[in-house]
């Protein structure tokens, strides 16, 4: 375990792409997937690196849905460990475990990233399998937690300084903002009731806020105001 420790923190000084980070985790606990990520009172919801579509898109369901145990991780500043989320999540999280009916994830872990009282983020895992972590497990996942959510937070703050155009990240939400800007020239909503509206079109579309955003600001979706209704105009 302390082999594969030095590896993890060594990491964080010499990565070059922000997913590189991911594979050393899954060295430390040998899951189906991992994925970092911002969220919180701090910081926009962000995944900074995934190992593969599923945690990312775990990720956006969170997001999406503001619910599911990355947030009750980052809000409780403790791990959540749901060791059989589609038999016993609904009780926390109706809407993200109905999500995942039609999904291969049996149980998920996240982990708070926090600097001080800062929330940051948090590193979430899943298997495909319902699995359980024992004790040692847990407590070397929060020893990690400590020197990534340093490095967390100073990448972003770094990249908030850098040109819009360096900001987009494969996994960046700076799409969803921009076309919340275009719904707000469009209909001239507030930018909540405009953020809210690409929300309730993922929703009832079951796509992500990042695709609906996408049609928005590539020009396949646009929206009009006819007699206090708000009409899709294509």
């Amino acid at each position: 375990m302390s082999d594969t420790f030095a590896i993890v923190y060594s990491a964080l000084d010499r990565v070059d792409e922000d997913d590189q980070l991911v594979e050393p985790i899954l060295r430390l606990m040998p899951l189906s997937g991992v994925s970092i990520a911002t969220l919180g009172d701090t910081l926009s919801p962000e995944t900074i690196a995934a190992s593969d579509e599923q945690i990312a898109l775990l990720d956006e369901l969170q997001f999406d849905l503001s619910e599911g145990p990355s947030w009750d991780a980052v809000g409780s500043g403790r791990p959540v460990l749901e060791e059989a989320v589609k038999r016993t999540g609904y009780d926390s999280w109706p809407s993200f475990t109905e999500a995942l009916r039609d999904h291969a994830v049996g149980s998920i872990f996240a982990f708070p990233l926090r600097v001080g009282p800062l929330q940051v983020g948090a590193v979430e895992l899943y298997d495909t399998e319902e699995r359980t972590l024992d004790t040692q497990a847990v407590e070397a996942m929060m020893s990690l937690t400590r020197p990534l959510s340093r490095y967390v937070l100073r990448r972003t703050l770094e990249l908030a300084s850098l040109p819009d155009t360096a900001q987009l990240k494969p996994h960046a939400r700076r799409r969803i903002h921009q076309a919340t800007g275009f719904v707000i020239a469009q209909l001239g909503l507030s930018p909540d009731d405009a953020h809210l509206l690409i929300q309730a079109q993922a929703f009832a579309q079951n796509r992500s806020m990042s695709e609906v955003a996408e049609d928005i600001l590539e020009r396949r979706t646009g929206y009009v105001l006819r007699d206090e209704t708000i009409e899709d105009e294509r």
